[in-house]
C-alpha cells in the first residue's frame, strides 16, 4: 500500500471519484445509494480521524506546531509557535511508566466499558 493513492494530477483524481459515484447510483435504489454513501463516508471519517491523529503526534515529536489563529500571528507575528518537542524521544510518548500501569489501565478502561454495557442491556 505504499503507493496508494497512487500519484496522479488532483483533478483526474477527483473525477475518477466523481465517476465512479455516478455509475454506482443507477442500480440502486435511493435507501441502498444512502447506505452504500454512509459506509464510504465511514471510510472516509475514519481515514481523516487517523490521519490527524498521527499528525497531532508527529506535531508534538518534531515540535513546529504553526498556529495562524493565534494572537501573535494576528498581530503581524510569526504563526511559528518556537515550541520544543514534547517527547525527547518516540518513545517516550506513554506517561505509563511501565508496562505493568499500561495494562492496567487498560483493564480499568474494559471493566468500565463491561459495566456500562451491562447497565444500558437492563434498560
Amino acid at each position: 500500500m505504499n503507493r496508494f493513492p497512487p500519484s496522479y494530477d488532483p483533478k483526474f483524481y477527483t473525477i475518477s471519484a466523481v465517476i465512479i459515484g455516478l455509475a454506482l447510483t443507477d442500480n440502486f435504489t435511493a435507501n441502498e445509494q444512502d447506505a452504500i454513501g454512509n459506509w464510504f463516508m465511514t471510510i472516509g471519517q475514519t481515514l481523516e480521524n487517523c490521519g490527524s491523529w498521527q499528525e497531532v503526534v508527529e506535531e508534538r515529536i518534531k515540535g513546529n506546531t504553526i498556529n495562524i489563529n493565534s494572537q501573535q500571528a494576528k498581530n503581524g507575528g510569526s504563526p511559528y509557535m518556537g515550541n520544543p518537542p514534547l517527547y525527547s524521544s518516540p518513545s517516550s510518548f506513554s506517561h505509563y511508566k511501565n508496562d505493568d500501569d499500561y495494562f492496567e489501565a487498560l483493564e480499568r478502561t474494559i471493566a468500565i466499558m463491561q459495566e456500562e454495557i451491562e447497565r444500558l442491556k437492563s434498560k
